[in-house]
């Protein structure tokens, strides 16, 4: 089983990279002392193409297979492993840790590496235990000693594996040797670095005045670390560079040298907190006895935190020099050191001690179309501590380049390997704090590609090009002539070009023929600003079937009688085969606004976004319960993970996955709804992704669980257990059980506790709630209402939540709540730019605490059979909640939501009534929604219910309430309603306690009784 360790990512992004899966330690149990008990190999499934992630389809894969040769190198109570060859691995590669043990009962099993993690093993096919520990993009962080502890009934086992990670060496730093007078320079990196001090103005190869050292490493992270003393303290430009086979990174000791002239700004030297301080004060002079200092913020360093220098020269002139050190940087360090001599104007440099690392992008263009010419995207930003880059293009990975400017301060990265292929190129940057990304969108013009096609007295032309093109249809003398001048101007139809993809538009011209000539020749000519294209053909009418007149009328008939059959035939079997095989594609989509008007947008293509491997899960970890839907693509199993929020928990889940045979569209369709998902971000009112299966297996997409299904089907259940307000209830039940539920002098608490309504936007005039004092609240109590604190008061409310939610009942209250969290969904998803296209009841769903949150499981709805989807074109469609524009005109807006929204207020109102109830879906149906038909008031709402259904029903988008307006709205009428109750309960508490002796108690016959009557009432004022 795959588990993930612990501190595998950092936070933010991580990359999309290659499919590089490593599986570590194999254990055998042996009969007899020659065979080994563990044998350790190592297996790595190398990427034999370009380096890219799991998902590309064009990866190919082979696997290399590698004994480790562990071998046993301690005994006694507890046997010892280790393995002869080390285990390397290249930074951002997936890798496993997989132990196969043929040992006695496992008591207990637990990894180590910084922190202890519980593994949980498995029996294999040969009865032996099985247990992973998986990483996901390593870092160079996790390079280290992983320790593997096993406790069997029989014996110990300890199983040592080092993991080296290959990396050029990190950025060195310097602080002060143990040694007195002396530096030191330390880098990390595997293979181990070598160290150069150099001694010039730049750190280049070409340098001679400098000194080499070795290396030597410490556990998987090979930390150098050399000396510098003597005559280098002294040298004006001091660098440190550490190299090995995959890079080479130098740094400067930070001096404030007085013989130097000092630019502006200031220098400066950004370090984090508990990093090494060391800065250094340089000055050379004619006569030896002058002085330096080097103070901090104007006052004297601390003797124990400095130390000098002083090099006497030939000609009498000395260099002396005083070094600032802190083994452990604070934010007190930070601010301003002044160097100072009795012989040189001060200088002044700037010392920042930062909390965390960061990364700022400077914001450039985003947007880039070229032709031809040679162009390179550029990134200009500040960091810190140094970043890992790359560039992403394509599911692809390209190699990172960095230059710092003169000062130091800024760095760029350019990446020129596009190619001239239009895309969405993505710039990725990383380091121990932060990682940020910056996305560019790259058009390549070029010349148009014509096709021609000849159809029953037309002829169609497309071009394929960008930008899009234009169209010109002349007349030619022959086909092989060139001179094709005579522009023909009647019966040509162009339409509107069509985005195809990034850097595709497809425009297309059609030119109706006529029946003048049999034979002639026409040439059609697409431009843009790169250049034209033209393709032309010879025209045989009555070849093409263009006759002008039939030759004989009984043969025509016949042959036209054959060919209407056939088309018939052909027809029937397309729809019939459409039936069963039309395309999947989620419902849940998100668009980009290319012009002021709702309906100029494109609906963004996920296939070309990376798709971000922290959400992959292990397949392992997944245990399959009950089938919860089904349909024609796909199903959404009942599932429970194991570790999926933290280790050793177990999260009841539910699964979305395609059927078995599948195909590449609609594998592409879930992947494109995975990396949306991703895309989107959580939010408690929608059912949040958890994670995903993507490698090794089918799809998974893994949501949240909720568990009372649908609510369509939940209203439904409870429409004979609706009550207007909770006085309803303790009514009914003769306030048997009031004793549990605490009246709330501020209403309005308890729905922002449970709800997070916001009724600061409510007016106060807008509705009453009677208050006592601000901090006093009422409950009952056995000798009457007795006062309680607003503290106490707020630890109750939420258990009285849960109590509600056991009476297993149904209030106005709830329709209303149910209401303002699908709004605050939807505006969630509004700033999200993201449209749903299906929002009805039974794509909401309910779980604990009567939270709703809005999903797309539409690939395991059996849309066929739905009666709520019905053929319209070619596609099946949620007719009765689609608002006009989407139904005529194809165009969903965030605005086509609200309209759906508003049958879902109808639905939720009329406790699952299917909409338009008695009008067949027909003509005459889409006539009364172009003429503006509005469904009457269902039984269970209010007028100001009813008021916002209308709202969102306006034919005219553009009146239509956005979600936020919505979400406003919701919240006043909650507010108000919460207000009502606390009114209403407080009265019939007082009345009742007043007849308490004398009021007969209700039967439980005439209860019944009476709430049959009113359920009767109920159904017929919904049938009307």
């Amino acid at each position: 089983m795959a588990l993930c360790p612990p501190a595998a990512h950092p936070s933010g992004t991580p990359l999309w990279l290659p499919v590089l899966v490593m599986t570590a330690i194999t254990f055998t149990s042996a009969t007899n002392q020659n065979i080994s008990e563990i044998t350790c190999v190592f297996i790595s499934q190398k990427d034999e193409g370009s380096r890219t992630p799991k998902s590309s389809v064009s990866s190919k894969i082979s696997n290399i297979l590698e004994d480790l040769g562990c071998y046993l190198n301690s005994q006694g109570t507890e046997n010892i492993y280790a393995p002869t060859k080390n285990v390397e691995v290249n930074v951002f590669e997936d890798i496993e840790l997989r132990v196969i043990m043929n040992i006695s009962e496992i008591i207990s099993c637990l990894w180590f590496f910084k922190e202890s993690q519980a593994c949980k093993p498995s029996l294999d096919s040969e009865n032996r235990y099985v247990t992973s520990l998986a990483f996901s993009q390593i870092r160079e962080t996790q390079a280290g000693k992983y320790t593997l502890s096993v406790i069997s009934k029989n014996s110990n086992y300890t199983i040592i594996v080092p993991v080296f990670i290959r990396n050029k060496p990190g950025k060195p730093y310097f602080k002060r040797s143990g040694k007195l007078d002396a530096i030191e320079c330390i880098s990390e990196s595997y293979p181990p670095p070598s160290v150069q001090w150099m001694f010039c103005k730049t750190p280049d190869r070409s340098c001679l005045n400098k000194v080499h050292e070795g290396n030597r490493g410490k556990d998987g992270i090979q930390k150098v670390q050399h000396e510098l003393s003597q005559r280098g303290l002294f040298q004006s430009y001091i660098w440190c560079c550490a190299a090995n086979d995959l890079g080479r990174e130098c740094t400067s000791l930070f001096t404030i040298d007085l013989n130097e002239r000092q630019a502006a700004p200031l220098p400066e030297l950004l370090l984090k907190v508990g990093e090494p301080l060391l800065i250094r004060c340089r000055a050379l002079y004619r006569n030896y006895k002058f002085r330096i200092n080097l103070s901090f913020e104007n006052k004297e360093v601390q003797q124990d935190r400095r130390f000098d220098g002083l090099e006497y020269l030939t000609d009498h002139s000395a260099i002396r020099i005083q070094y600032v050190f802190a083994s452990a940087a604070e934010r007190g360090d930070s601010g301003r050191y002044t160097c100072s001599s009795t012989a040189h104007p001060n200088q002044t440099a700037l010392v920042t001690v930062l909390e965390k690392g960061f990364i700022n992008i400077t914001d450039s263009r985003e947007d880039f179309e070229i032709g031809e010419e040679d162009f390179c995207f550029e990134v200009n930003f500040t960091a810190y501590p140094p970043v890992r880059c790359m560039w992403l293009f394509s599911q692809k990975m390209f190699p990172c380049k960095q230059s710092y400017s003169a000062d130091g301060r800024s760095i760029s990265s350019k990446f020129c390997n596009h190619q001239h292929q239009s895309g969405i190129y993505i710039f990725y940057a990383e380091n121990d704090d932060t990682v940020m990304t910056k996305r560019f969108t790259l058009y390549v013009r070029r010349k148009p590609e014509v096709t021609m096609q000849l159809l029953f007295k037309q002829i169609s032309c497309v071009a394929d090009s960008y930008p899009a093109s234009s169209w010109v249809w002349r007349n030619c003398p022959d086909l092989n002539s060139s001179n094709c001048t005579e522009k023909i101007t009647e019966g040509i139809q162009s339409f509107l070009p069509e985005r195809r993809s990034l850097g595709s538009w497809i425009s297309s011209s059609v030119l109706d023929v006529k029946e003048t000539a049999t034979t002639f020749s026409v040439e059609c000519c697409a431009s843009n600003s790169v250049g034209s294209a033209c393709e032309k053909s010879f025209i045989n009418l009555s070849v093409a079937g263009a006759v002008s007149s039939p030759p004989d009328n009984t043969a025509f008939y016949v042959f036209a009688g054959f060919i209407f059959l056939l088309i018939f035939f052909l027809s029937l079997l397309i729809c019939h085969k459409y039936k069963k095989q039309f395309r999947y594609e989620g419902q849940l989509q998100m668009i980009q606004m290319i012009g002021s008007l709702d309906n100029e947008y494109t609906y963004i293509d996920f296939r070309e976004f990376e798709y971000d491997l922290k959400w992959e899960f292990p397949r392992e970890n997944l245990e399959f319960g009950q089938v919860l839907g089904s349909g024609a693509f796909g199903k959404v199993v009942n599932a429970t993970a194991y570790g999926i929020n933290k280790a050793g928990d177990s999260v009841q889940v539910a699964v979305k996955m395609l059927k078995e045979k599948s195909d590449t569209s609609e594998k592409d369709a879930l992947m494109s709804e995975l990396k949306m998902m991703t895309h989107i971000g959580s939010h408690e009112n929608i059912v949040n992704l958890l994670g995903a299966c993507t490698v090794s297996g089918p799809i998974y997409l893994i949501f949240e669980y909720c568990c009372y299904g649908d609510l369509l089907n939940y209203l439904r259940s409870k429409r004979e257990k609706f009550y207007w307000t909770l006085t309803d209830i303790f009514k009914q039940h003769n306030f048997s059980f009031y004793h549990n539920f605490h009246l709330d002098q501020n209403s309005r608490m308890r729905t922002h506790l449970k709800y997070g309504v916001n009724t600061s936007l409510c007016g106060e005039d807008e509705f009453e709630i009677a208050q006592t004092s601000q901090n006093i609240n009422m409950t009952p109590g056995p000798n009457g209402i007795v006062p309680f604190s607003e503290e106490d008061d707020i630890k109750h409310i939420s258990r009285q939540m849960d109590e509600e939610e056991d009476f297993n009942v149904l209030t106005f209250e709830d329709l209303l709540c149910f209401s303002y969290q699908v709004a605050k969904g939807m505006e969630f998803l509004e700033s999200k730019s993201c449209i749903h296209r299906d929002l009805a009841a039974r794509n909401i769903l309910v779980t604990h605490g009567k939270v709703v949150k809005i999903c797309d499981f539409g690939l395991a709805r059996d849309v066929v059979n739905d009666s709520n989807y019905i053929v319209r074109g070619n596609a099946r469609l949620p007719v009765k909640w689609m608002a006009p524009e989407s139904l005529f005109e194809g165009t969903y807006t965030m605005k086509s939501d609200v309209w759906s929204y508003g049958i879902l207020l109808w639905e939720i109102f009329s406790l699952g009534v299917n909409p338009y109830p008695g009008i067949q879906v027909d003509a005459n149906f889409y006539k009364l929604i172009q003429n503006g038909f509005k469904m009457d008031r269902p039984y269970y709402a209010t007028k100001d219910v009813y008021c916002v259904m209308q709202s969102c029903w306006a034919l005219d988008t553009r009146r239509r309430p956005s979600f936020s307006r919505l979400v406003s709205s919701l919240s006043c009428q909650l507010a108000e309603a919460e207000g009502a109750v606390y009114q209403n309960m407080k009265r019939n508490v007082s009345t009742h306690k007043s007849n308490a002796k004398t009021k007969p108690r209700v039967s439980k016959d005439e209860e019944s009784f009476q709430s049959s009557t009113l359920l009767q009432h109920e159904d017929s004022q919904v049938k009307k």
